[in-house]
């Protein structure tokens, strides 16, 4: 009769989830797949998700940011200062599926070379980083699929 009688209620922006962690698959890396926009809250939730889930340096943490509209600029360094601080202490962190908005806003936040050490790239791109993220090759040693909606 409650039920009934109450309105419904309407989700809002801040309702749907930031982040969901991909099943693991054997010695595969634990993923993160982000959405939508993330703001300075969002961020810092999802670093707190990180070094709950990556203590240890043997596991790698993939951060997929395909799905993802927007990024606070403003709230990057903070961001980008746990992520560092996660791969001194525990996990190695990865950064995938950026678009080139998002390096851009990386870039306007100043942050231009710590998203190049972060960000993963397959071997067959042609600038490849300087030095090769820890684990990546012991963890992930296949390349990934290619996408199917590029391939239309």
């Amino acid at each position: 009769m409650i039920a009934a009688g109450a309105p419904a209620r309407h989700a809002f922006a801040f309702d749907r989830p930031v982040f969901q962690w991909d099943a693991r698959r054997g010695a595969g890396p634990l993923v993160a797949r982000l959405f939508g926009r993330l703001g300075a809250r969002e961020l810092e939730r999802m670093a707190e998700a990180i070094q709950d889930h990556g203590r240890s340096p043997r596991d790698l943490v993939c951060l997929d940011f395909e799905q993802v509209t927007h990024v606070d600029y403003r709230a990057l360094p903070d961001f980008v200062r746990a992520l560092v601080r996660q791969q001194n202490r525990g996990a190695d962190v990865c950064l995938v599926g950026m678009s080139d908005y998002l390096q851009k806003l990386f870039d306007v936040a100043g942050l231009g070379p710590a998203l190049r050490r972060l960000e993963w790239k397959p071997a067959n791109d042609s600038d490849a980083p300087r030095r090769p993220l820890f684990g990546i090759a012991r963890l992930a040693p296949f390349q990934p699929a290619s996408r199917r909606d590029l391939l239309r």
